[in-house]
C-alpha cells in the first residue's frame, strides 16, 4: 500500500492532517486547520509542494547532489545548477 494523507481531530477543535507511510509509519503531521474545507485544501497544497517544491538542506556538511545559493542553502534536483 502507498503512503496516505490522514485527516484527524486536533485537540483543540479543528483538524491537522497526518501524512503515513505504507506501513503505517507516521511521517508528518501538518499546522492546524480550523475546518475541514481547509484541511482539505492543505492535502491539495502538500501534494503540489511535495511533486513540485525542491528539496532544501540546511543540515551541516556537504552532501553529493547539492548545490549552494547564495544564501548559503543547498538545493537538490535532478541537475547541476
Amino acid at each position: 500500500m502507498s503512503g496516505y494523507f490522514k485527516i484527524v481531530d486536533a485537540h483543540d477543535g479543528g483538524y491537522r492532517i497526518k501524512l503515513m507511510a505504507g506501513d503505517g509509519a507516521l511521517v508528518a503531521v501538518s499546522t492546524y486547520y480550523a475546518t475541514k474545507p481547509q484541511a482539505i485544501a492543505g492535502i491539495e497544497q502538500i501534494r503540489e509542494i511535495a511533486g513540485t517544491g525542491p528539496v532544501v538542506d540546511q543540515s551541516r556538511g556537504n552532501h553529493i547532489g547539492a548545490t549552494a545559493s547564495a544564501a548559503g542553502k543547498k538545493s537538490y534536483s535532478g541537475q547541476r545548477r
